[in-house]
């Protein structure tokens, strides 16, 4: 049986929980907003305005940052969900799309930009660009292997697979700023 319902605005499109359940956010493309719900009494806590049409939604492993990304802006947006506040918006290259998170010793935010073929990766905790690796024709979702090693990005035009060492990142960030 439904307990009850709650309004969430027009055409909810993602949902998260934050980490400790306490809250729930989603996503209205249309209405370019993240509301965000005390989940025991279900009412809106804050309704954040967004720059983008939200798309996409990823998390830190800790569940202290959601990252947003979607139409209208080459941008992810930073939201942190126990402030329930929107930290900043950060370029991400040419139409960012699916993201992941790395859990390396320094993560890594990975952004695919299926227009340009390439997947962006920006440090967590600098936000600061940290390559722009070409992956194929229009990648797609990312994933980290368990071993945290490597990302892998589906190229959903042609169907393969392409494979990023992590590590090679760290290099290329100590040999640039060191």
């Amino acid at each position: 049986a439904i307990e009850r319902t709650i309004t969430s605005g027009d055409e909810p499109s993602l949902v998260q929980f934050r980490s400790d359940g306490q809250l729930l956010m989603a996503a209205c493309p249309p209405d370019r907003n993240l509301v965000i719900y005390d989940v025991p009494t279900g009412k809106t806590v804050v309704r954040l305005p967004l720059p983008v049409a939200p798309r996409h939604f990823c998390v830190t492993p800790d569940g202290g940052q959601l990252f947003i990304t979607g139409d209208g802006m080459d941008a992810v947006v930073i939201v942190f969900p126990y402030r329930t506040e929107i930290d900043q918006t950060v370029l991400a290259g040419h139409a960012p799309g699916a993201m992941a998170v790395t859990e390396t010793s320094e993560p890594y935010l990975l952004v695919a930009n299926p227009e340009s073929g390439s997947v962006t990766a920006l440090d967590v905790d600098t936000r600061m660009l940290v390559a722009v690796v070409q992956v194929g024709q229009m990648p797609g979702e990312i994933l980290v292997t368990p071993d945290r090693q490597y990302a892998l990005a589906i190229d959903e035009q042609s169907g393969d697979l392409a494979v990023i060492r992590l590590s090679t990142f760290n290099e290329v960030w100590v040999h640039r700023y060191k």
